[in-house]
């Protein structure tokens, strides 16, 4: 499932991205994905960390979500994407704006998070 792909007259051209980087950590209990400001999609960035880990369970996701004032069809289909894969928790924190945190929040467990915030994962 990519969802930030551009379709142009039923052609998908796949949105690699060299400078985007993440960090995924499989806790034996599932994975915590780290990400920059994921402008390759934080869908893309979650299923790529499961394909390389053949890992379903997330139990977080941390950092940026490149959702700053999203249009309607995008903060849907990213919505309703998470709410397929059911993370534990998302500490949204970079590239958000606000009412996307909140719109995120109607069905997601999300937490603020800043530097020198310490999370643990029993």
């Amino acid at each position: 499932m990519i969802i930030d792909d551009k379709e142009q007259d039923d052609y998908i051209q796949e949105d690699y991205i060299q400078e985007d980087s993440a960090l995924a950590y499989n806790t034996g209990h599932g994975l915590v994905i780290i990400t920059g400001c994921s402008h390759a999609g934080i869908c893309n960035i979650t299923e790529q960390a499961k394909s390389l880990f053949k890992e379903e369970r997330i139990l977080d996701i941390i950092g940026g979500f490149h959702l700053l004032k999203p249009d309607e069809t995008r903060l849907r289909k990213t919505i309703e994407y998470m709410g397929k894969i059911k993370p534990e928790k998302i500490h949204p924190c970079h590239c958000i704006d606000f009412n996307t945190k909140v719109e995120f929040a109607k069905s997601l467990d999300v937490h603020e998070v800043g530097v020198g915030y310490q999370i643990e994962y029993n």
